[in-house]
């Protein structure tokens, strides 16, 4: 009887000790679906990224396509049609140190000063900052940049939209300030930057 009762018992033993064996493989399995499932989407995020990169980049080159037509445009159509920008600057600021000023017209840089010399001139009187450019009629979009240096040093932006008519020369007039309610010029906030523009009638030779 005893023997017998030993003999169930090994038997559950060995039985327990193959299902232990069966349900280890399983979770191991399992892990390694697990892990393979997390690689997958891993693998599915990473191309992901890159197709939305990728559509990105297709919009990139598009917007260049079509920001170079308007480019040869303004270069072929500017000259027939006579019209010219002419961007001025004036600055006014006691504390701040402006270092640099780009201008950006219609996404081109088309306009970079760093000569010390002329960008303190314009504390005295306007200067020019962009000038000889010709452009076709219709809207238009300027960036001007400025690198300006207090306790830190960072960049302010005036963006500027207008309309160029033929035979019409615009004048933009841009001016950096202390902001109202400023004690001094540090943060950027402190800072102001103003635009106003004029249309002159060009005088055909």
């Amino acid at each position: 009887m005893k023997i017998a009762v030993l003999m169930k018992l090994r038997k559950i033993v060995s039985l327990s000790l193959v299902i232990f064996f069966i349900l280890s493989i399983f979770q191991k399995i399992n892990i390694f679906a697990y892990a393979q499932s997390q690689e997958e989407e891993k693998l599915k995020e990473e191309l992901r990224k890159l197709q939305k990169e990728i559509e990105m980049l297709k919009l990139k080159i598009l917007e260049t396509k079509k920001s170079i037509k308007v480019f040869e445009d303004m270069i072929l159509m500017g000259t027939l049609t006579g019209t010219k920008i002419t961007i001025y600057f004036k600055n006014e600021l006691k504390d701040a140190d402006i270092q640099e000023i780009s201008v950006v017209l219609d996404g081109f840089e088309v306009s970079s000063i760093k000569d010390k010399s002329k960008i303190d001139l314009a504390s005295k009187q306007d200067i020019i900052i962009y000038d000889e450019s010709e452009a076709i009629p219709g809207k238009h979009v300027v960036d001007v940049v400025f690198v300006i240096k207090t306790n830190r040093i960072f960049k302010k932006t005036l963006m500027y939209e207008f309309d160029v008519e033929k035979e019409i020369a615009t004048q933009i007039y841009v001016k950096t300030e202390k902001a109202k309610g400023s004690a001094k010029e540090i943060l950027p906030q402190d800072i102001d930057i103003t635009v106003r523009s004029e249309k002159v009638k060009l005088i055909a030779k």
